[in-house]
């Protein structure tokens, strides 16, 4: 229903033809600020990509098709959760799992108990492994059998691809409507329409994608040659080749003897609710804002709220949500933030241009400009609300007096919950993952727009959304940060005076892979 209104309202002629015309006559639009003159031109944008100037029957049609695609993406998600939640692999040989964290056999333990092993430990197990993300990468990384590390990439890399959960011909569906919608509204491929709202052309994109492959790709081999020869150099192998399950973890194996710092070592060192606290006072040190506890109500007894104020002040200026644990079956993998709602004045009563125009005897006063005072079928008389300074000013004042609603987020992890009377332990890469999730929670929570749909996160351009969790995400690796928030779980003593710089030296690790790797298997 969500999906039907929205097109509904994507499609309104009238309100399409009111904000055309405000764009389309210089002494209105003159009148708008920054802010508002960019919300007109994406809100005009978006009501053209809704096929609003199209012909009835067509418009029918991307109803339909908008439909349908919700309804395959709702399945496709669904079937992927579904997939997840039914591998589970009972394992009763610890030597199967040898290399593993004793924090990840702690988890596994756990999961075992809860399907009924009720003598499970982390010692003696029996262990339940499933495929949500922090046990897949876990034993991508650590285990050292290298037939599970086969049956686990496998598996994950094709889950929901077969069977009940086959996504494969919902992808075909989604590509098929996809690119029916995009021909409608004119584009020659979905892409072109994609990119329609988006800062970078689809060529600009492209263009970088290939630079960026054949400027990587030299030292992406380099670093896979290096690897090779130091996994066959381990093992004893002159003739080794690496496959996909293998490279994660001979790649652990090669930071640990570059780097002489391990995974399992520096956890130890980052508890969540501590990494969590340095995130919040290095915020405070950057932004002068002060987070706290909220009391809200919540869907899982994990998940936390946070108020977020002017340092020194009582007044908070924003909430967010963190559920920062994994739930397999039941939470989608990942981390993301998802914005809640807006900082909006929200209004609950007319405008004084609304009020002048039911006096006139018409609802939508503003298209009257746009459309000539014509009528549409089974629609009233529009006529013009004629603008003066006056009613400019009672609008000012109409919308300056509508109450302020602070904006909430929800920031989505999904690290490993406490297990075996330990705290949840992070690695370097969940602080990472952390930092970055928490710069787009700071992005839409600290906006001081006063248009809703301007505001934080919504309406920014997808390739400029990550700008703000790209630049939060580089302060796992500042000193002062690092050293603030590393702590020992149990003493609460700091890491020892060499380990920064031993963090600091990994930040640069297989560089070359990332960006090449990316940049192929998108061009």
């Amino acid at each position: 229903m969500r999906t039907l209104f929205a097109l509904r309202l994507g499609q309104s002629k009238a309100i399409y033809d009111a904000l055309n015309a405000l764009s389309s006559t210089a002494a209105l639009r003159s009148r708008l600020n920054a802010a508002q003159q960019r919300l007109l031109s994406i809100t005009l944008t978006d009501y053209r990509n809704n096929g609003v100037g199209l012909p009835p029957a067509e418009r029918a049609r991307m109803k339909t098709i908008a439909m349908k695609l919700q309804k395959l993406s709702t399945n496709y998600t669904n079937n992927v959760m579904d997939a997840t939640k039914a591998f589970k692999m009972l394992v009763t040989d610890k030597q199967k799992l040898d290399g593993l964290e004793s924090s990840t056999l702690a988890v596994a333990a756990q999961k075992a108990k809860a399907a009924g092993h009720k003598n499970a430990t982390t010692e003696r197990g029996p262990w339940l492994l499933t495929l949500d993300f922090s046990t897949y990468a876990a034993i991508m990384s650590f285990a050292k059998d290298r037939a599970l590390r086969k049956t686990a990439f496998t598996t994950y890399r094709s889950l929901a691809s077969s069977g009940k959960t086959d996504n494969t011909p919902i992808i075909r569906q989604i590509l098929e409507y996809r690119r029916e919608f995009a021909v409608l509204l004119g584009y020659p491929n979905y892409a072109e329409q994609s990119f329609s709202t988006k800062m970078a052309t689809f060529k600009e994109a492209n263009d970088l994608l290939n630079e960026v492959a054949r400027d990587a790709r030299p030292a992406a081999k380099q670093e896979e040659a290096q690897l090779t020869a130091f996994a066959r150099k381990a093992t004893g192998n002159p003739s080794l080749q690496l496959q996909w399950w293998d490279t994660g973890f001979w790649a652990e194996r090669q930071k640990e003897a570059l780097f002489k710092v391990r995974q399992e070592e520096l956890r130890e060192y980052l508890p969540v609710d501590s990494v969590v606290q340095g995130l919040f006072k290095l915020a405070k040190r950057l932004y002068g804002i002060d987070i706290k506890p909220a009391k809200l109500s919540t869907w899982h007894p994990d998940v936390k709220v946070f108020a977020i104020s002017d340092e020194g002040s009582s007044q908070p200026i924003g909430y967010f949500y963190a559920d920062l644990y994994a739930r397999p079956g039941q939470k989608q993998s990942g981390a993301w933030v998802h914005p809640f709602w807006d900082r909006a004045h929200y209004v609950r009563q007319a405008s004084p241009a609304a009020l002048q125009a039911q006096k006139q005897g018409t609802l939508y006063a503003a298209a009257a400009a746009a459309s000539g005072n014509k009528t549409s079928s089974g629609s009233k008389p529009v006529r013009a609300v004629q603008w003066s300074q006056g009613l400019a000013q009672q609008t000012q004042a109409w919308l300056q007096a509508a109450p302020l609603q602070v904006p909430l987020a929800l920031l989505v992890t999904n690290q490993d919950p406490p297990a075996d009377g330990k705290p949840s332990l992070m690695s370097l890469k969940d602080a990472e993952t952390l930092f970055h999730e928490f710069g787009h929670a700071l992005q839409h929570v600290l906006t001081r727009a006063e248009f809703g749909l301007d505001a934080g996160m919504r309406n920014i351009e997808w390739d400029a959304v990550e700008f703000p969790s790209q630049m939060q995400e580089k302060w796992v690796y500042d000193k002062q940060t690092f050293n603030g928030f590393a702590r020992h779980y149990k003493s609460g003593k700091p890491v020892p005076p060499d380990m920064f710089a031993k963090v600091k030296g990994s930040e640069t690790y297989r560089q070359g892979e990332l960006p090449a790797c990316t940049a192929m298997r998108t061009s």
